[in-house]
């Protein structure tokens, strides 16, 4: 258990009544410096994951975030049971507010870096702004195609 008085842990948080971003602790037991609206932490929602095809473009929705080690190694196996499949491409696509951890994105490069070996793309599906945003950040962007939503991957994989 981390003590957070004595090794404080920050993560930036936007407020939801004023739209100041602030540092706060990961606990979420702090508020707004700037109206003092209190931070409410939300339940995050576990992790659906499914597998789908496109021919032979195969598509992993994840509905939800992927927060426990367990829910990681059933995507993981997933993953590599696919890459075994020899498809055209794989999207990963993202639903609902996604909590990306280095082991997640660990997961999206390996991938990424698989299909790239063989010609092939890795796609990222996501409308959430803070899943882009984090993508963006780690200029993930520059290396994995990124769309908005399963309409633009469609038109993406029959364009070529």
């Amino acid at each position: 258990m981390r003590d957070e008085h004595n090794f404080p842990t920050v993560r930036f948080r936007k407020c939801g009544a004023c739209g100041n971003v602030y540092a706060g602790s990961l606990t979420g037991h702090d508020a707004c410096p700037k109206c003092q609206t209190p931070f409410r932490s939300e339940a995050p929602s576990p992790a659906g994951i499914s597998r789908s095809a496109i021919g032979s473009h195969l598509v992993f929705s994840i509905l939800g975030s992927i927060r426990s080690l367990g829910q990681l190694e059933d995507l993981r196996a997933q993953v590599e049971v696919a890459l075994a499949e020899n498809p055209e491409s794989i999207a990963f696509a993202f639903a609902g507010s996604s909590y990306l951890n280095s082991s997640l994105i660990n997961l999206l490069v390996k991938t990424m870096q698989s299909l790239s070996i063989r010609g092939k793309p890795t796609f990222i599906v996501t409308g959430d702004e803070d899943t882009l945003e984090s993508m963006q950040m780690m200029d993930l962007d520059r290396v994995m195609r990124i769309l908005p939503d399963q309409e633009s991957h469609r038109a993406a994989i029959e364009n070529g």
